[in-house]
């Protein structure tokens, strides 16, 4: 019934972008319902932007938020070489399509954007493609940084506070025995050390902006031997550093070194990197951990990877050893 619900939602969306007549082939269901959309000449991605657990928080799912990163992809293809998804307007010429489900009264909001072409990379990375990883970020940051934000341009910041938030979330593994009493606490312990890391930081536009925040093994594609990053849904304010945290933390320690290799080509780290960017490696393993704590179908990824992730990554950290070049 709901998937019946969903394909109607996305028949009257596209009506309003004038493609009633695509071909609509479902993707898949988690931070928003996606279809693949296919007229005659091109192919799209529609998303209806109704996450699979409304657990992951409403922020993400209001309109000026929504609308906020289609306008930052719509500069990013407009002023830099890196290809990503352009967002398109309907026919009154605005970014969000509002459809209103019959049976219950809900509004639902959809996008559209143009399909960009590539595969999702198999296996590990290679030294290479870690350092052209390093590139893309690089780009990213380097268009944020010079960007001068939209009037109401509005979305969530990965901040101390958004840390503790997502420690909090943490908390009901333990209850469910997912997660020991003493690992959490270590957690707690690690969190206020980073907590403290951040205080120490300033929020000026050299290491602070807009970042993808997500950009993990499946959220960029290969095409022609170049990285396209897709899936900006998570992307909000934070520091440069824990964007780059995000995405070492997918990679092997082996090939970490080539990804520093290739952001340095285009954007100078700060002083003390290394251990900033330790310290929000942590920072995001506690964020992926509540993320994916109300899906069942996790909780044996959760107890196993936590001790796992405690004993290798967050002890050294607390004890002031460096990990990053040697633990996975």
């Amino acid at each position: 019934m709901q998937d019946n619900i969903y394909d109607y939602i996305a028949k009257a969306a596209l009506a309003q972008y004038g493609m009633a007549e695509g071909e609509r082939y479902f993707l898949g269901h988690s931070g928003s319902v996606t279809f693949c959309i296919k007229t005659q000449s091109e192919k799209f991605l529609l998303r209806i932007h109704q996450p699979k657990s409304m657990l992951q928080g409403d922020v993400w799912q209001r309109p000026q938020v929504i609308e906020s990163e289609l306008l930052w992809l719509t500069a990013l293809r407009h002023s830099t070489e890196v290809v990503v998804q352009k967002p398109l307007k309907n026919l009154q010429d605005r970014w969000l399509t509002q459809v209103l489900a019959d049976e219950t009264g809900e509004m639902f909001y959809c996008s559209l954007l143009h399909w960009i072409d590539g595969n999702n990379l198999n296996g590990q990375r290679t030294p290479e493609q870690a350092y052209q990883l390093g590139l893309l970020l690089a780009r990213l940051h380097q268009h944020s940084s010079q960007w001068q934000l939209p009037e109401n341009f509005v979305r969530p910041a990965y901040d101390k506070n958004r840390l503790q938030a997502a420690l909090s979330a943490l908390y009901p593994a333990v209850l469910q025995q997912l997660i020991s009493t003493e690992d959490y606490e270590t957690l707690k312990v690690a969190t206020y050390q980073v907590q403290g890391m951040i205080e120490t930081l300033s929020q000026t536009q050299n290491i602070w902006g807009l970042i993808h925040a997500d950009l993990h093994e499946g959220n960029y594609l290969l095409h022609n031997d170049e990285l396209r990053p897709i899936d900006f849904a998570r992307c909000g304010f934070g520091y440069y550093l824990y964007d780059i945290a995000s995405s070492l933390q997918y990679l092997l320690p082996i090939v970490r070194p080539s990804f520093f290799e290739g952001y340095q080509t285009i954007r100078k780290l700060p002083e003390h990197y290394l251990q900033i960017t330790e310290g929000f490696f942590i920072m995001a393993l506690i964020e992926v951990f509540s993320f994916h704590v109300n899906n069942p179908q996790e909780h044996k990824w959760i107890s196993e990877s936590v001790p796992y992730i405690v004993k290798e990554h967050v002890h050294p950290y607390l004890e002031g050893e460096s990990f990053l070049f040697a633990k996975y």
